[in-house]
């Protein structure tokens, strides 16, 4: 009996230290068995600024109620939902999609200033102030740097479907559009 007592008491502490090693950040809130850890409630905020304790209590407190609703939820069977289990099914796609194309523009960049300017001698009618005039290239720099990196997803998106399509089997029945209407 003392022996199994040993054990449990050995397996607990073990439980504990486990919990102790996956997230070191003290627990700040908890409803029934989630729990909302220091470093959590931190990665709320951007890096440089910074709350007052008034916010962080309100952070702290729309935490505990989407908890607390996201249970309610459950308890009423809403996962159950055909409809509400089509959202999330979409809800995960996009999810992935998004984070698909994260990826595949991290090695999207803009190689020097020469390629803005580029853009904007090649497109300088959309900088047009009148007759005569342009808007000068300094103050529309990085709204062409958003264009020309938006360009260049699109382009980079555009090819890489078109490699990765051919790894997949896909058939259109366009013959069913009729019944659209």
């Amino acid at each position: 009996m003392l022996r199994c007592k040993i054990l449990l008491l050995s397996f607990l502490l073990l439980s504990c230290e486990l919990e102790f090693w996956k997230n070191p950040s003290p627990v700040i809130a908890e409803v029934e068995n989630a729990r909302l850890h220091l470093n959590e409630l931190r990665e709320t905020v951007a890096d440089g600024d910074s709350l007052s304790k008034e916010e962080w209590i309100r952070r702290i407190e729309f935490w505990v109620n989407f908890e607390v609703m996201h249970r309610e939820a459950l308890k009423r069977g809403f996962q159950k939902d055909p409809a509400v289990q089509r959202l999330i099914r979409d809800a995960e796609k996009k999810i992935l999609v998004d984070r698909l194309r994260l990826s595949l523009d991290s090695a999207i960049t803009v190689e020097s200033d020469n390629e803005l300017r580029d853009f904007y001698e090649n497109n300088k009618e959309k900088f047009r102030l009148d007759s005569v005039a342009y808007v000068p290239f300094s103050e529309v720099m990085e709204q062409i740097r958003s264009i020309v990196l938006s360009e260049k997803r699109q382009r980079l998106e555009k090819k890489w479907l078109t490699e990765t399509k051919n790894l997949y089997s896909i058939e259109v029945y366009p013959q069913y559009l009729d019944s659209l209407r």
